[in-house]
């Protein structure tokens, strides 16, 4: 079980007390072990969060949209961070207009992201195809069925289709057989977007894998319509258990959720030219909701983990994944009372959001954006899949070239520079090309602060302190860290400054695998900094040494933590404090209540 599964159980508690204020501003979060070390920036905008973070993997420096639930708990809480607020005076209009450019912005690099895979997916067909020989194109959303015909399958009943429909869906069926075969034989010219600016909207790419897949995926729904096979139970989680069990009433509104699912695919199919994806997401959904309702319990498909991760990973101890589950029982609840409100498509996307966390929470992955359903697999209808052959050389070649010139491009146009390019100078540089002199229409909303390196705004702090004189902010929050709202409460001077402040006698702060060892907290204390660093340092240089003799037993691990250890309690001889601690095993009913209850503090 993994720590960045965790945000999700505490959206439960906060969701009556929060404030219904609709503040947009900066974020500054403060300095912690681990990524974004020297501190971290952001922009609220009120539920909503935007930041940056880089991934080592595709070498993108990834912009961030979350809610602010998340953010907070996960900076907060997780990562111990005291954030600070620097909120803007600001009209209706003008939120509307930031909010919707930095949506563009963000979908943006999300449409140059998915182009990417899209090119990288087409060039490694070509290098399986190496000998020009055919073989099936794995496709998303079909794994979740078997090629075992389904006799027995509700399909039929639920439809009811008239002779005249299944001649409809016959004659569709074909067509998208000849569609397929014409793609086939015909030279697909991909045109790819421009990379020079994150602004400018683009287009989504189509390639010859594109293509055929969307053929595909039409012709399967109405071969399944026609001749159901049995799905593959594997690709579906049975929760059983109270807090999963359905109530004759919760059964009433899936039936008529699934009359309503039912009906919409009916119209796809037959009157109307949905997309592969519509029609193959309704289809799903018919057959969990209608599994739900004949035993009773809460179904749903699996999805494959592979989101963006930025947050640590760690394993859940035993316990604590005990008082999780507890938590989620909650949460179920809840979260069936709202998804029973009323047939929508954004009560499902919500519905099976909320589902895929619970499975994340399950299984190691991180949930995937989007609506699809993505587990991979072949075509069960075997005679009618259309089978994939390159033959052409230089077609091969085109395609490598593509790729490899779209990669360049946007790792060029989204990329990373601990000075010229970081999370705080990003965020100005983008704020201040989308909103020259800090204007919105003729409301100037703040005072622009240069990304230069010269100005040192690349220091998160250094920017803080600017920001908090800014002209624009209207006013400065803190949102205290998690260990920081545990002291405040603590009355006891002897508990407060010193038994917290020394980890073997603190009772709030517990070891944790992401944390290295040290003895003492400085974050609350100046004077006496240095000494305390020096004992951090010395403790650190002990561990490594022990890792030393330990590096062929752990392979390394403990003089890896040794020298983190080393490195964080350096600053410390100087007055310089960034080391907080982490707290990924906290249950919800450790929070304090003024977490959820206060703006400010």
């Amino acid at each position: 079980m993994f720590l960045f599964l965790l945000t999700y159980l505490f959206l439960f508690f906060p969701l009556h007390s929060q404030s219904n204020s609709n503040p947009y501003g900066f974020l500054y979060i403060d300095s912690n072990s681990g990524q974004s070390s020297g501190g971290h920036s952001a922009l609220r905008f009120g539920d909503r969060v935007y930041h940056l973070q880089y991934s080592f993997e595709d070498k993108i420096f990834h912009i961030i949209r979350e809610s602010w639930v998340d953010f907070r708990f996960q900076y907060g809480v997780v990562q111990n961070r005291n954030i600070e607020f620097y909120e803007w005076e600001i009209s209706d209009l003008a939120k509307h207009t930031l909010r919707q450019k930095w949506n563009e912005l963000y979908l943006v690099q999300q449409t140059h992201i998915q182009n990417q895979k899209k090119l990288e997916e087409e060039w490694e067909t070509s290098e399986l195809n190496v000998d020009g020989h055919r073989f099936s194109l794995p496709i998303s959303g079909f794994g979740y069925f078997t090629n075992i015909p389904d006799p027995h399958s509700p399909i039929p009943k639920l439809f009811s289709f008239s002779k005249k429909e299944k001649d409809i869906l016959k004659s569709s069926s074909i067509h998208w057989k000849e569609t397929a075969k014409k793609i086939h034989l015909t030279k697909t010219e991909v045109s790819l977007p421009d990379t020079d600016s994150p602004y400018r909207l683009i287009h989504s790419i189509q390639t010859k894998r594109d293509l055929l897949t969307n053929a595909e995926k039409k012709r399967f729904i109405r071969n399944y319509l026609l001749d159901p096979v049995l799905v593959y139970e594997s690709a579906f989680f049975h929760l059983n258990g109270s807090e999963f069990r359905l109530s004759e009433q919760e059964i009433k509104v899936w039936r008529s959720y699934l009359t309503g699912l039912v009906h919409d695919l009916r119209y796809c199919v037959l009157e109307s030219e949905c997309n592969d994806w519509e029609e193959m997401t309704l289809l799903i959904r018919i057959l969990y909701t209608q599994k739900s309702i004949a035993e009773g319990i809460i179904v749903f498909p699996k999805k494959n983990l592979d989101g963006f991760q930025y947050l640590p990973v760690v394993e859940l101890p035993d316990s604590v994944l005990a008082t999780k589950q507890e938590e989620y029982a909650k949460l179920f609840t809840l979260q069936k009372k709202i998804f029973a409100s009323g047939y929508d498509s954004i009560q499902f996307f919500n519905w099976e959001s909320f589902l895929v966390r619970y499975q994340s929470f399950l299984e190691q992955g991180v949930p995937p954006e989007g609506i699809e359903f993505n587990w991979v697999g072949y075509n069960p209808y075997k005679e009618n899949s259309q089978n994939l052959v390159i033959s052409d050389e230089a077609e091969k070649q085109t395609r490598l070239k593509n790729y490899e010139s779209y990669t360049n491009g946007i790792q060029n146009l989204y990329a990373y520079h601990l000075t010229h390019q970081n999370c705080t100078t990003e965020l100005f540089r983008y704020m201040n090309e989308m909103f020259p002199e800090g204007q919105i229409g003729n409301e100037t909303f703040w005072d622009p602060l240069s990304s230069t390196v010269s100005s040192l705004n690349f220091i998160p702090s250094v920017a803080a302190l600017k920001l908090g004189s800014n002209s624009g902010t209207k006013q400065r929050k803190l949102y205290p860290s998690y260990r920081n709202l545990k002291r405040k409460k603590i009355a006891n001077f002897t508990e407060k400054h010193f038994k917290e402040s020394f980890v073997p006698t603190s009772k709030i702060y517990k070891q944790n695998p992401i944390d290295h060892p040290f003895l003492f907290f400085t974050e609350e204390t100046v004077w006496n900094r240095p000494l305390l660093g020096l004992a951090n340092t010395i403790y650190g240089v002990g561990y490594t040494g022990m890792g030393i003799l330990s590096a062929p037993f752990d392979k390394g691990s403990r003089f890896s933590k040794g020298t983190e250890s080393v490195f964080y309690s350096l600053p410390e001889l100087v007055f310089f404090n960034i080391r907080k601690g982490h707290f990924p095993f906290i249950a919800a009913e450790e929070i304090p209540k003024e977490y959820y209850l206060k703006e400010s503090l």
